[in-house]
C-alpha cells in the first residue's frame, strides 16, 4: 500500500471537536468560542484536548493570559475551517433544493378521492405555488414528506396531527336493506352479499371478529380490484360493503346509503404523521396547518 492509500485508509479524527477547534482557532479564546456555540468554556477545553489526544501534536500554546497556535495548529486550522466551509456550503445547497422540491405525502387512495380532493382547491387558492404530489402507496423512490394513515402505531421520533374520526361500519342501500335478510346481528350477513375490495379485505376481518371465519365462508362475495368500486355497488344495491363513515357522510345524508350495526362500530382516526427530524420543503408547514383546518 503506498503512501497516498494509507491516507485515504486514516480514520477522521473527532468531529464534534471539528466546529470547536474552527470557533476556539477563530477567537483564540476557550470562554469566547463557548460563548458563541452555546457550551461551556469545560466542554470546549475537553473537545480541544481529545482532538490533541487523537493527533498526537499541540494545536495551542496556552499561558495564563491569552493563547496562541503552534506552527502545526495553525495550519491544521487553516485546512479544517476551509473543509468545514465547503461542507456549510454544499449542505446549504442540498437544503434549498429540498425546499424547493414538492412536498411528497402518503395517502389511503379513498380519503384522496372523497375527503381531499373536494378541498384541496383551497389549499392552493392560499397558496398558489405550492406543489404537492400525492402517493397512495409508500413503496415509491421518493422520500416521504408525511404520510396520512389509520391509527398508526407510534415512534419516538415522529409528531402525529390528530385528523379526523375513521370509524368503520358496514353500509348498504335502502334499496338493498328492504329487499334483503334481515340484519339483527353480525353472523346474520353470512346470508348476504359483501361487497369487496382488494386493498380492504381486512377491513372485513376486524370489524367480523370472532364471526370472521363463519360468515366470510358462508356468504355470496364481490370483489373488486380497484378500491372504490365497492362502494359504488354497496350504492347501486347490490349488497353490503364495509368502509369509514367520514368517507360516505354526503351518501348517508342523503339517504343512498344506511350505516349497519351502530354499536359494532370500530373506532380508529385518520392521522396525519412525520419525522420529527427530517428536513421538509418549505411549503410543508402550510400543508400540515391546512390539513387541521380543513380536514
Amino acid at each position: 500500500m503506498d503512501s497516498k492509500d494509507r491516507k485515504k485508509n486514516l480514520p477522521l479524527p473527532p468531529m464534534t471537536a471539528l466546529p470547536v477547534f474552527e470557533a476556539v482557532g477563530q477567537y483564540l479564546s476557550v470562554a469566547r468560542a463557548a460563548e458563541a456555540l452555546n457550551l461551556t468554556p469545560g466542554a470546549i477545553s475537553r473537545q480541544i484536548q481529545n482532538l490533541e489526544l487523537y493527533l498526537g501534536i499541540a494545536l495551542f500554546v496556552r499561558n495564563h493570559r491569552r493563547m496562541s497556535f503552534t506552527p502545526e495548529g495553525e495550519e491544521y486550522w487553516a485546512q479544517v475551517k476551509k473543509a468545514l466551509s465547503d461542507l456549510r456550503d454544499a449542505t446549504s445547497a442540498v437544503a434549498k433544493r429540498a425546499e424547493d422540491a414538492p412536498l411528497t405525502i402518503v395517502v389511503p387512495r379513498m380519503f384522496l378521492q372523497r375527503i381531499l380532493l373536494p378541498r384541496l382547491s383551497s389549499f392552493y387558492a392560499q397558496h398558489p405555488d405550492a406543489k404537492v404530489k400525492f402517493l397512495t402507496s409508500g413503496s415509491g423512490a421518493s422520500p416521504v414528506d408525511g404520510t396520512i394513515a389509520i391509527s398508526p402505531e407510534r415512534r419516538d421520533d415522529y409528531r402525529y396531527d390528530l385528523l379526523a374520526e375513521a370509524n368503520l361500519t358496514p353500509i348498504c342501500s335502502p334499496r338493498y336493506l328492504s329487499a334483503a335478510s334481515a340484519l339483527h346481528k353480525r353472523s346474520d350477513l353470512a346470508r348476504h352479499t359483501l361487497l369487496r375490495s382488494r386493498d380492504y379485505l381486512q377491513n372485513w376481518t376486524n370489524w367480523l371478529s370472532e364471526d370472521a371465519k363463519s360468515v366470510l365462508e358462508e356468504a355470496r362475495c364481490i370483489d373488486f380490484e380497484s378500491p372504490g368500486l365497492e362502494l359504488t355497488a354497496a350504492i347501486e344495491g347490490l349488497g353490503v360493503t364495509i368502509v369509514r363513515i367520514a368517507l360516505v357522510n354526503e351518501e348517508i345524508r342523503s339517504g343512498k346509503l344506511v350505516a349497519l350495526f351502530p354499536e359494532h362500530i370500530v373506532h380508529e382516526h385518520y392521522v396525519f404523521c412525520f419525522s420529527g427530524t427530517k428536513k421538509r420543503p418549505r411549503n410543508f408547514s402550510a400543508f400540515r396547518n391546512w390539513l387541521k383546518e380543513n380536514v
